[in-house]
């Protein structure tokens, strides 16, 4: 199959810094399959866009924090629209909480997600235990409950954080009449 394909020909990848595979069609499994690989090619990967792939699911979130604790050089990682539910994105930041030092991803993308309160309380340990200390942007437009995790996270902050952009645009923050 083409994914296994991609598995043998990983090794031929060290060069790559960036990967472009928006709208692909991906299912769970490719994504998967795609992290591994990209772990397994080594650290010169530095942009990854995946967004537009609405079958990615837990099995891909999973691999993706695996690998983004393997693979310290990510700098942006774009999951915008892949219909994640909270357990995915819970999986995607627990993984990378509990295996990774700190992020060298500035730019994350996940707008158009389902978050929820698990996802967004996943992000905010992530935040918590200084694995995005480089984080300058944060795009979370459409996600409700990650957004009011993430101000109850922000609210309680000592420390600063390297964050310079944050959206949060179609995400009800109750300002009218609420």
């Amino acid at each position: 199959s083409r994914l296994t394909r991609l598995l043998e020909v990983s090794s031929g990848l060290e060069h790559l810094e960036e990967l472009n595979l928006e709208s692909a069609e991906l299912s769970d499994e490719a994504g998967a399959v795609i992290a591994i690989a990209l772990a397994r090619a080594g650290p010169a990967v530095r942009l990854l866009k995946l967004g537009w792939n609405p079958g990615l699911t837990r099995q891909a979130a999973h691999a993706l924090g695996c690998l983004m604790a393997a693979n310290n050089s990510i700098q942006e990682l774009d999951l915008r629209s892949c219909e994640l539910d909270e357990e995915a994105c819970a999986a995607l930041f627990e993984e990378m909480a509990r295996r990774c030092g700190p992020s060298a991803l500035r730019k994350l993308y996940l707008s158009g997600n389902a978050l929820g309160g698990r996802g967004g309380a996943a992000l905010t340990a992530a935040l918590q235990k200084g694995v995005l200390p480089l984080l300058e942007e944060l795009k979370l437009s459409s996600c409700e409950e990650a957004c009011a995790a993430l101000f109850e996270e922000l609210a309680r902050r000592s420390g600063p954080l390297a964050l310079r952009k944050l959206d949060l645009s179609y995400s009800a923050l109750g300002g009218r009449g609420g």
